[in-house]
């Protein structure tokens, strides 16, 4: 029997989708419509219980969540950053003047070269006035990550991509494969990429991370044995459906992701964490739909047979569609299990704490969550992480001295060193 997929009391990464109006026409669009009014009285009660459910991550997308009135949202970053890490997607076509600082980052997609770009989002200057917007939020300094949806239309532009996120000063890129949902299901043929355009988009996004040492990787689920350099260059992705991760709609209905069309709740009528614990969602977590290649598979609790919803599974979930079929994994594959080696300075050092810092203690797990990441620590970290958020600069040899009750100094240092690796702290 397999064995049910552990999850925390409360998801990780919530998405709102503010609305799904949007002011391009991409041709990929997992939204359902785009013929929708914004009701904020609706909206203001969904950011509102998201935010008393102190969810560590929050992205506010959409349809565009750019064409929000900018007061409204940047109540919405300002409220929900007092306990979150937030982040706005928008495809850059409106540019956000007077946009809160409390936002933790900016995803903007370029999707290739302009020919290529303004095709996909069927919007043609759009690709000039993305670029230029992209290149305003950073002259801010706002942290912007390049979200390209990679495609067989695309494929072969990634190096050419990621080379011009560098060049733009971007923080990250994170590629989304295709994936099979609302408007974009009527050009699914189209549009989804072959497992050989996949691996050629692969040898590029390898390449191109070596040539301009930009953070990078998929936002999406791809399954970790359809090609093993996923796991040798440690690019591969697990989206957290339904065990990190869920999305909301713009009525409040919430789904275990943002593909997925089946409703285990509204957070209008009931919190998160009380949906996000309901025994109907047992239905995922049990994993009673996994079948072959995945249902053997030794990966199969960390890779989770990569995308679980599309237009094409004949059920609530699925296998992803390029291994499905398949009788054994693509490749066999393993993890191993590497603990970096965290060392320390002779002399004693000097931290700023990092503004996105949070303590997040309001759920059965304790959570230290910074701009991107999402870490249960014990009550030691706790009582640490408390003690640097009561100070902007944080001396090593006090914070010693403070703790050196609780654990010897060597402890601590490494300690701070991994808070340093966590965007927790920042060296100065």
């Amino acid at each position: 029997m397999v064995k049910k997929l552990d999850c925390p009391s409360v998801p990780h990464l919530v998405h709102i989708e503010t609305t799904y109006r949007c002011n391009q026409k991409c041709i990929f669009c997992y939204n359902p419509n785009r013929d929708c009014s914004i009701d904020y009285e609706k909206l203001d009660r969904i950011v509102d219980s998201v935010s008393k459910s102190n969810i560590p991550h929050v992205y506010l997308i959409g349809g565009e969540p750019s064409i929000l009135k900018i007061e409204k949202l940047n109540e919405y970053i300002d409220k929900l950053s007092k306990t979150s890490s937030v982040t706005i997607v928008t495809n850059g076509i409106r540019y956000l003047d007077g946009l809160s600082k409390n936002l933790a980052c900016i995803g903007i997609p370029i999707h290739g070269d302009k020919k290529t770009h303004e095709y996909l989002t069927n919007n043609p200057g759009g690709y000039d006035t993305t670029i230029t917007n992209a290149k305003k939020y950073i002259k801010e300094g706002f942290d912007v990550r390049c979200i390209p949806v990679l495609m067989s239309i695309n494929y072969n532009q990634m190096y050419d991509v990621i080379k011009l996120a560098a060049e733009m000063g971007m923080e990250s890129v994170f590629v989304d494969r295709f994936e099979s949902g609302g408007i974009g299901s009527k050009l699914t043929n189209e549009l989804m990429p072959s497992n050989e355009q996949f691996f050629k988009a692969l040898d590029q996004m390898i390449k191109a991370r070596k040539d301009f040492a930009i953070p990078l990787g998929f936002g999406t689920a791809i399954p970790y044995c359809l090609d093993k350099r996923m796991i040798e260059e440690d690019i591969k992705a697990n989206c957290g459906a339904g065990v990190t991760f869920g999305a909301i709609n713009p009525q409040g209905d919430f789904r275990i992701c943002n593909q997925s069309l089946k409703i285990y709740g509204n957070v209008l009528e009931e919190p998160v964490e009380k949906i996000w614990n309901k025994k109907e969602l047992d239905e995922f977590r049990d994993l009673s739909w996994v079948t072959e290649p995945c249902i053997n598979c030794d990966l199969l609790h960390e890779c989770v047979c990569g995308c679980k919803v599309d237009t094409s599974c004949s059920g609530e979930f699925c296998v992803d569609c390029s291994v499905r079929g398949c009788k054994e994994p693509v490749n066999k594959v393993a993890i191993k299990k590497e603990v970096p080696k965290i060392g320390v300075p002779e002399k004693m050092r000097r931290f700023k704490r990092n503004k996105y810092l949070r303590l997040n203690s309001s759920h059965k797990e304790i959570y230290l969550v910074t701009r991107y990441q999402t870490i249960k620590v014990d009550k030691f970290l706790e009582e640490v992480i408390e003690y640097i958020l009561k100070n902007e600069y944080i001396l090593e040899k006090e914070l010693i001295n403070n703790f050196n009750n609780m654990a010897d100094e060597k402890t601590i240092r490494i300690i701070l060193s991994k808070l340093c690796l966590v965007g927790a702290l920042d060296q100065i």
